[in-house]
């Protein structure tokens, strides 16, 4: 199932109670430049258009700001290798204690069941960043599965 992220487009109201990213039902993958990855959807409430961005002086990366989210301002941290105004989708993410955050990457691909991407072997302990759950195979390639809050507050090389 391809998403096609419109401006209130839901992904299933995630307010419930959460199940562990190990038991997850579905997974949504998104872009990250050229890297493809995969996130729980137990995490994700929603995704929409990264639209409206406002920045503001003294924000420290990966902050890149705030965006009008039907009347409620939403924190958005900033994954995308393309950091054009305008340009990507965020994933709304809702914490078990209610705290909601917005992470802004290049494209969201799709929504998948957890079979549809089978494991790769098991790299070595310590081998991956810590934000990297495990490798699955893709089509196309490698989709490393995420713990998202983890990657979006992880430390990232300056782009060139």
């Amino acid at each position: 199932m391809t998403v096609t992220a419109g401006p209130t487009e839901r992904t299933g109201d995630r307010s419930a109670a959460r199940e562990p990213d190990d038991q997850a039902p579905g997974l949504v993958t998104f872009c990250v430049g050229p890297r493809l990855y995969a996130a729980s959807l137990t995490r994700v409430r929603e995704v929409v258009r990264l639209v409206g961005l406002l920045e503001l002086d003294g924000m420290d990366p990966p902050l890149a700001g705030v965006v009008d989210l039907r009347g409620a301002f939403l924190p958005v941290l900033d994954l995308r290798h393309d950091r054009r105004p305008e340009r990507g989708d965020v994933l709304v993410l809702e914490d078990a204690d209610g705290t909601v955050v917005g992470v802004a990457v290049d494209q969201v691909r799709a929504v998948l069941d957890v079979a549809d991407l089978p494991p790769a072997p098991r790299a070595g302990p310590g081998m991956l960043p810590s934000y990297v759950l495990d490798v699955l195979v893709g089509a196309d390639g490698p989709v490393f599965r995420v713990d998202l809050p983890v990657m979006a507050r992880a430390p990232r090389a300056p782009q060139t």
